[in-house]
Parts: structure tokens; sequence; C-alpha cells
């Protein structure tokens, strides 16, 4: 598999103020657990590289948080491996599988693996993304030992599996679709299952399918929110990808089918997606512009930041043959968040 780093698509931040963050101490990881039995804590190693961009924001956006280090100083004894550097960064990097950057590992004071998930974060619910070393029911390390001591309850496999793709250490796909086909239709509805209608069902597979022919029931047993949440993320992904130049051969054929589906499926809120779909007739058509900016002014204020953001990180770059300056510096303009601002920016090719 293919060495990657990992980032969330976008986050938009409202920092706190930087105080004494994360006391990452420089000992080996056998040290670290001696340290961690001695004062009766747990182990956290944060698996980086040199090249890995969310590393470095993470090193210079987040651990140095107050509110971070008070929970990880805390808990924890905490050190840094590099993967690719010297001795022991690359030879625990191998023991684990960790192909993803940065990879986060925890260990109890015993120094037996209690959770492990990869995935850059840059604000303070990375906290909750480490708690979840504390509950046996989500944490990797607990859930892999129920499994292969023999536990068959859907809900524990689904968990486990689940936790497993987070690792990022190898592709569960093909062990996703047979514990697919061992689920009633019962089952299907439990929310430890719910990740395999996720974005790993993409649009039109079977899984997909079998969600919307039943999408009231989901509802009904997840929450009409959390289903209406997923299917934004999947339209706004496949819009996405062709306004970015990246959906293949679509057609407008494609595009008035996917609309009438969303219609089909009486989403309570469409937030981001119908100026999503209409950037991505423009970018097909070449034709409808001017309504379509038209639209981003309208939706643009009653979207949250993030949303608004994501918008119009998907929409500036990938239109941007068919905008004007004046046209994009507007739509800039609309963004909030500055960092993301400077990205969308420097993608520009003026």
């Amino acid at each position: 598999m293919k060495k990657t780093f990992l980032l969330l698509v976008l986050i938009v931040l409202v920092l706190p103020s930087i105080g004494q963050g994360v006391n990452f101490e420089d000992i080996t990881i056998e040290q670290a657990i001696e340290q961690a039995k001695a004062k009766d804590k747990y182990v956290f190693v944060d698996v980086y590289t040199n090249w890995c961009g969310p590393c470095k924001m993470m090193d210079e956006q987040l651990f140095p948080l107050k509110e971070v280090g008070d929970y990880f100083n805390t808990h924890f004894i905490s050190v840094k491996k590099n993967a690719e550097v010297g001795e022991e960064g690359p030879r625990f990097a191998n023991k684990y599988g960790i192909r993803a950057y940065p990879t986060f590992v925890i260990f109890d004071k015993n120094g037996e693996l209690i959770h492990m998930f990869a995935g850059g974060i840059l604000d303070l619910t990375f906290i909750d993304k480490v708690d979840v070393a504390f509950d046996e029911s989500k944490a990797y390390g607990a859930l892999k030992r129920r499994v292969e001591s023999g536990e068959k309850d859907p809900r524990v496999v689904a968990s486990y599996l689940e936790a497993l793709m987070n690792t990022y250490t190898t592709d569960v796909s093909k062990q996703v679709d047979e514990f697919y086909t061992t689920l009633n239709d019962e089952d299907k509805l439990l929310k430890e299952c719910l990740f395999m209608f996720d974005l790993i069902a993409r649009l039109g597979s079977e899984r997909e399918q079998y969600l919307r022919a039943h999408v009231n029931e989901f509802r009904k047993a997840i929450g009409t929110e959390k289903i209406d949440e997923m299917y934004r993320t999947k339209y706004r992904d496949y819009f996405g990808k062709i306004i970015q130049g990246y959906g293949g051969d679509v057609t407008k054929e494609d595009l008035d089918d996917a609309s009438k589906k969303i219609a089909e499926l009486n989403l309570a809120d469409l937030g981001f997606i119908p100026p999503l779909q209409k950037a991505a007739l423009v970018k097909i058509t070449e034709t409808g512009k001017d309504d379509l900016l038209e639209l981003i002014k309208t939706t643009a204020p009653d979207l949250g930041s993030n949303e608004k953001d994501i918008m119009l990180y998907f929409i500036i770059p990938g239109l941007q043959d068919q905008l004007d300056d004046n046209e994009e510096a507007e739509l800039v303009n609309l963004v909030s968040d500055e960092s993301t601002k400077g990205t969308i920016s420097r993608s520009l090719r003026r």
C-alpha cells in the first residue's frame, strides 16, 4: 500500500490561545511504558514523517494548546517517533503496519495496545478521538482481541472493522463485503453497522442501493439528521469530483438522474448540494455561470462557515477557467477561514 498522509478535507478553526502544550518525552517507547507503569498513566505515540504536512500542522497548531496539554500530560506519557528516520521509528511502524501519517498508537501501562487510528485533526475534537481508547466497545485493541477470541456479535465485529479501517493499515473492503453477507435486515439497521453504508459505499453500489431502498427505516433506527448528512456528504463528493475534473465521462443526463434521486430522498436540508449541482452542470456544459454565481450568493448566508468554505473550496478552483478575475475575487472573499482562503488562492493559476 502506498504510504500516505491524512487530513480531514477541510477544518475551520477558532483555536484557543497557545499555552503549555503536550510534553513529548525524548525517550524510547519501552522507557515510556516504564514511566507509565510507575506513574499509573498510558502511553501515547505520535508516528510521523518529515514530509507529512498534517503532522507539521498539528505540531504547530494543536499540540501546543493548553487544553490539549492539560489532557495529555494528565493521562499519558507522550512520545513522537519518525517512521522513516533512525532505528526505533521505522521498526515500530513496520511492527504495527503503519502506512498513513500521522498515526497515533496508545498503550496501557503494561505495554498492551489499546487503540490506534490515523489522520490529522486540528481542533479539540482530537481529544474525543483519543478518548475512544478508554471505551472497550470502540477501542481498536480491545475489539481486536474480542474478535480474535471468537466473538460473533455483529455489533462487536462491525465496530472492530470500522476501527481497523480507521488505522489505515490494511484494505478492509473484502472483510466488510464478507461480513455484510452475514447480516440480516435487522442487523443492517444497527448503528454499529452504519459505517458500511457511509463513504465506503459509493453512490450506485449494492450497499448504497440498499440504504436508499430502506432510507426511512434507517432514519427511524439511526436518526434522520445522521442519514441525511451521510447523503449530503455522498453527493458533495460526487459533484465535487465532477467540478474538479475527476468525474470521468459524466453527461448532463447523468446529472439530471442524480438530481432526480436527490429529490426522491426528501432530504430535510439540502445545504450546499444545490450550488454544487449547478456548478457540476456549469463544468460539463460551460453554460449557466451567471445563474450559479447568483445561487452561491443567495445560498452562502444560510450555510454554516464550514459548509460554505467546503462548497467554495470545490467551486472556485474547479471553475477557474470560466471565472474572470473579479468573479474569483468575489467568491474568495466569501470564504470565512483565512487558512482555507489562502489554500484556494494559491491553487488559482493566475
